[in-house]
């Protein structure tokens, strides 16, 4: 292993608690949602999962009852740590400790029967899509969150920090230009949460405290709060996932 991938994984064993916090405390459900899209599909169950990049193992309790091996790859052995908590009969979980380039060049044609993949960090190269394909032996699946935005911190955001937005869907669509250039067939599915909370004025201000001077927070929160102590906040979200069956 290089420095920068060791660099790497530092970087997300450290991040790892909060990484864990973060999805536990999620109130959008993709999991149970994707699940019953994808026996619905008869993408699952499957004999052998691949769960590339597969973090504290988000996705394990929707899954692997439906799998006969299911294989989960991360180059963070604390994400893996995490993982392995998560509920699940542990006999047919497999926790590989690996880059993910390296996994892929280790892989053998046809190893999985479904080779599925959520918000990969690593996955940036169409030679990745093409290692993604020969190593499945059935179905390929990319999971990416393509739309995130609310009423309150996403206006906020968008102006004061408009270089920090990032079009979400960008590199789906990266994905799909690929595919198109491989001559692959291809079908997606969006999944659409609708959200409301409710967010005090305390939290609002907390949140910019760092970034934001004390003036114009106050001129914020007179602006979408009035005199409340709180507001209701509508969020919407909308995941994308790109399935295709093996070229």
């Amino acid at each position: 292993m290089d420095e920068s991938t060791k660099e790497l994984e530092k970087y997300w064993d450290e991040f790892s608690q909060e990484y864990e916090e973060i999805q536990n405390e999620s109130l959008v459900n993709i999991g149970q949602e994707l699940r019953e899209f994808l026996l619905a599909e008869k993408l699952l169950p499957a004999r052998d999962f691949l769960d590339l990049a597969g973090g504290t193992g988000k996705y394990i309790p929707h899954f692997s009852d439906f799998t006969d091996k299911y294989n989960i790859v991360d180059l963070s052995a604390k994400m893996l740590d995490f993982a392995q908590n998560k509920k699940a009969d542990a006999s047919k979980i497999a926790f590989i400790h690996q880059e993910q380039a390296e996994f892929l060049e280790q892989s053998e044609k046809d190893a999985y029967d479904f080779v599925f993949t959520a918000m990969n960090p690593a996955l940036d190269s169409k030679e990745a899509l093409i290692e993604l394909n020969r190593i499945s032996q059935r179905n390929v699946g990319i999971l990416r969150l393509i739309f995130d935005e609310d009423n309150l911190f996403s206006q906020v955001e968008q102006l004061y920090f408009p270089a920090q937005e990032q079009h979400k869907e960008a590199q789906m669509l990266l994905y799909k230009a690929w595919l198109e250039e491989l001559n692959w067939e291809y079908k997606s599915k969006t999944f659409r949460f609708f959200l409301s909370e409710s967010i005090s004025s305390q939290f609002f201000s907390d949140y910019f405290s760092d970034e934001i001077s004390n003036d114009e927070l106050e001129a914020l929160k007179q602006l979408f709060f009035k005199e409340n102590a709180s507001r209701d906040m509508e969020r919407l979200v909308i995941f994308e996932l790109l399935y295709w069956e093996k070229c």
